[in-house]
């Protein structure tokens, strides 16, 4: 089902995605399955090898910004395929897990893509070891987007892989 372009306040805007869809993430070549969690207020993707790398140059703004450096883990767990990301972080946050307990992560910005859902958002970066899914987008990042259907997966993106990264 085709919808407009999002008005804020407007629900008949935005469109309707299930409670998990494909996630795409462009800028960083990955592609992977989602949660969409409006009980969670920011986006968290599963990393491994987290490494906070210091100041650099940032070759976009000519400025110094701390940099971090993680593997996202794709593949079956008989197969695992490492793709390394190294990109500026935007902040830290404290976070409280499913746990309650409070961990501070790094804070990247990425653009995401999930059907008809084209957004630049803050991701939050963390292991999620022991979750079904590498990548949880929050209501930071769907609010005025997306409005999400509990009753169903997979709604906009099919259940299999998505063929194409977006441009």
């Amino acid at each position: 089902m085709e919808r407009a372009a999002p008005t804020p306040g407007d629900p008949t805007s935005v469109p309707v995605l299930g409670w998990k869809e494909h996630v795409v993430l462009p800028e960083w070549d990955l592609r992977l399955r989602g949660k969409l969690d409006t009980g969670a207020r920011s986006s968290a993707l599963h990393v491994t090898a987290l490494e906070e790398l210091g100041d650099r140059l940032d070759d976009e703004t000519g400025e110094r910004r701390a940099y971090v450096r993680f593997d996202v883990v794709l593949g079956r767990k008989s197969n695992p395929i490492h793709h390394e990301v190294t990109v500026p972080i935007v902040g830290h946050k404290v976070v409280r897990d499913t746990g309650a307990r409070a961990e501070t992560r790094p804070v990247v910005r990425t653009r995401i893509v999930c059907g008809p859902l084209d957004t630049t958002a803050d991701v939050t970066l963390t292991d999620r070891t022991g979750m079904n899914f590498r990548m949880l987008l929050g209501r930071l990042t769907l609010e005025h987007r997306a409005l999400v259907d509990p009753s169903g997966g997979y709604l906009v993106t099919g259940r299999g892989r998505p063929r194409q990264m977006p441009r």
